[in-house]
């Protein structure tokens, strides 16, 4: 695909220095390092990012001693040779470089202080102790204690000495982070600065603290230092006690103490408004950006939940923000900007937004679903071709096959690839209707095989005789999982749907259930299904009572249960989730979990953990939940458990020299394990 030049892609000025491009890298919690010391994984992932072709990249550091910080030191001079190897590994590789330090939440005066929470007026948001993220604090959770003035300007001159020792490092300029509910953003704020002296009540009071910062550092590394900052558009939340005017009155005020660039953030960590999840709609905070570059000269950058570069180039286009900064989305592809400039927008690996790199920030190792290198780089800098060429026989075109059998062509194996659907896609095919942001991966796997010289079968059942006939060194057992045994009566009923029901459909095998009407609604479908897959489509159908009737029970309260309720909600329908386990949603990550069940409970879905189906009647679903036996009255019930085809491996197993079984086949996980394993069973062919 070519669309002509991008405004993302021309050069910008941002104080004296000139961007090559307007694609931003904020700085990030990667946990690559070693007791805040560098390593070679650390520099492996900045190197490949720069490369990559951002013009900035953000290195997160801390101004104070913290507890198992994700962050690298700036509050010592002896952190400054290791800083240096980061920078000059950057520059390097083509990019430019600047140095983050923000309060956080926590800080620690002298030199054997204890780390503690602090906050302006020692209080928190939600009156209780602890922070939504730890970020280095204390284990246990406590209030936050209130600042003295002497403790404020202390913490201004640790701001001014990380940014000296950044400079010395080499870094290109120095970032501050008044936002997210940090301590910085909580001077702004009125609900949690209640101070009577030079830092409270008027806004210019409340922005002293960050002038200060501002003013301290320029005292100690000179004006010509450029040095920018990150701010929250609105707090998100109700009532507001900083929005959109405040945020504007920052950026002036900002502007005015010489910060060279703005990025707008959107909420705070705090917010009970979904601001990263998947239903919120790209591009969809630039509105806060657009704000403030109304009443600045300098760039101002957007960039939360903006992932596609189509979405960015809009935001651009529209004259919403000057530059857009990119996180996630160059987590999943590091060449990102590169192929931008290049015009190949369809070969970008798109984020699918699960954010569980965001969720291993505070606890290592950072790993991303849709890229298997990332946090490896320096493990696997290149695929290494292998030193015999091999005959290698993958079962299964889902994620993990699909990605085994890349890596296993690149390593220069004669690779076969089985799919007994009629497309590629694997468990992907069902995951795409459930989340739109699936898709987009699916389309770039398919391509991926596509572009090589893979032997792709497609409608093709691998049994003990095929693989016999084909005579494989390598044996890649990637068929998916298998639907959980689910034994008791009732089971058979006309209006249980197995999983393997779903996928027999979206092969384009009509379901064998139910009347007349039913069974030829099913035949239609499957035609359909066969030769036009659409997700979009199908979701839109679901409103219709096929194959999900007016009333759904689910069993499983996995993410596949959730986000089928999700899904099954929106159209409509009345759903009941029934779970064994005490936690629905058990395998869902902090980020997109609150949000999931917020939804479902408000929108009436009777959720029930602890609860043991006992049988299938044609009225429902009859449960136990350890107190009473009562009936959940549905018209279809779909069974969304799965465990591991031992099935199929105990058919193939011994018919190759080499035997691999990857992805849901081995173990069910999410797209991240299926990927990984797919990644690391292609490394392993030597």
């Amino acid at each position: 695909m070519t669309t002509g030049k991008l405004k993302l892609c021309e050069p910008i000025q941002v104080g004296n220095l000139t961007l090559k491009n307007r694609f931003k890298q904020p700085a990030m919690a990667v946990s690559m390092n070693v007791n805040e010391e560098i390593s070679d994984q650390y520099l492996a992932f900045y190197a490949e990012r720069a490369r990559g072709g951002v013009a900035m990249i953000g290195i997160s550091c801390t101004g104070s001693r913290l507890i198992d910080d994700p962050m690298l030191g700036l509050y010592d001079d002896k952190f400054i040779p290791g800083l240096k190897k980061v920078v000059d590994t950057i520059h390097k590789n083509g990019a430019l470089c600047y140095a983050q330090v923000g309060v956080g939440y926590s800080w620690a005066f002298g030199d054997d202080g204890p780390v503690e929470l602090i906050s302006p007026s020692g209080m928190s948001l939600t009156g209780k102790p602890g922070t939504p993220f730890r970020m280095g604090g204390p284990w246990e959770p406590t209030m936050p204690r209130e600042l003295t003035v002497e403790e404020i300007h202390i913490i201004e001159k640790g701001y001014a000495e990380a940014a000296r020792r950044a400079k010395e490092a080499g870094f290109d300029a120095f970032e501050i982070i008044p936002a997210v509910s940090y301590v910085g953003a909580q001077f702004m704020s009125t609900l949690l600065n209640k101070r009577k002296d030079q830092y409270g009540g008027s806004i210019e009071n409340r922005f002293r603290f960050t002038r200060e910062i501002v003013d301290e550092i320029g005292n100690k590394v000179g004006r010509d230092f450029p040095v920018t900052a990150r701010i929250s558009g609105a707090d998100l939340l109700e009532p507001s006690g900083y929005g959109v005017e405040d945020a504007k009155r920052m950026g002036s005020m900002l502007e005015e103490v010489g910060v060279k660039q703005i990025d707008l953030m959107s909420g705070w960590h705090y917010s009970s408004v979904p601001i990263l999840q998947t239903t919120v709609p790209q591009g969809n905070w630039a509105y806060f950006a657009e704000a403030v570059k109304s009443v600045v000269k300098i760039p101002v950058a957007a960039g939360t939940q903006i992932q596609d570069v189509l979405t960015a180039e809009r935001v651009l286009q529209e004259g919403k923000a000057d530059m857009i900064y990119m996180a996630r989305a160059l987590i999943a592809d590091p060449e990102l900007p590169n192929k931008a400039r290049e015009g190949r927008l369809q070969d970008i690996r798109p984020c699918i937004n699960c954010c569980r790199c965001i969720e291993a920030s505070d606890k290592p190792p950072v790993y991303c679903s849709v890229n298997p290198r990332m946090g490896r780089e320096a493990e696997y800098p290149v695929i290494k071709a292998a030193e015999k060429k091999k005959r290698v026989l993958v079962v299964g075109g889902g994620p993990g096959g699909m990605e085994a059998a890349r890596v296993a062509h690149l390593k220069g194996h004669d690779v076969t690839l089985c799919e007994q659907n009629r497309r590629l896609g694997g468990a992907l095919l069902l995951a795409s209707v459930a989340n739109i942001r699936m898709e987009p991966f699916m389309k770039f796997k398919v391509r991926e095989i596509e572009n090589l010289p893979i032997d792709v079968k497609l409608n093709t059942e691998v049994t003990p005789a095929f693989v016999k006939k084909m005579k494989p060194d390598v044996l890649i057992i990637a068929a998916g999982g298998a639907g959980a045994p689910f034994n008791v009566p009732g089971v058979d009923s006309d209006i249980v749907l197995a999983r393997s029901d779903l996928q027999a459909f979206f092969r384009g095998q009509p379901m064998k259930k139910g009347g007349f009407i039913q069974r030829t609604v099913s035949l239609c479908g499957a035609i359909f299904s066969r030769y036009y897959y659409n997700p979009s489509f199908t979701r839109w159908f679901m409103q219709f009572n096929f194959p999900f009737k007016k009333r759904v029970a689910i069993i499983g309260g996995s993410y596949a249960g959730v986000e089928l309720g999700e899904l099954l909600t929106d159209r409509g329908k009345k759903v009941s989730i029934i779970e064994e386990s005490k936690r629905m949603g058990y395998n869902i990550g902090t980020v997109h979990r609150w949000s999931f069940l917020a939804k479902l409970q408000k929108e009436g879905v009777k959720m029930m953990t602890n609860t043991k189906v006992i049988e299938i009647v044609k009225e429902g679903v009859k449960v136990d939940t350890g107190k009473a036996k009562e009936l959940v009255e549905a018209d279809t019930v779909v069974n969304v458990k799965m465990v591991s085809n031992t099935e199929l491996t105990k058919q193939l197993e011994g018919l190759a020299k080499t035997v691999h079984v990857l992805g849901d086949a081995a173990e069910p996980g999410l797209v991240m394990e299926a990927v990984t394993s797919g990644f690391m069973t292609g490394e392993k062919l030597v």
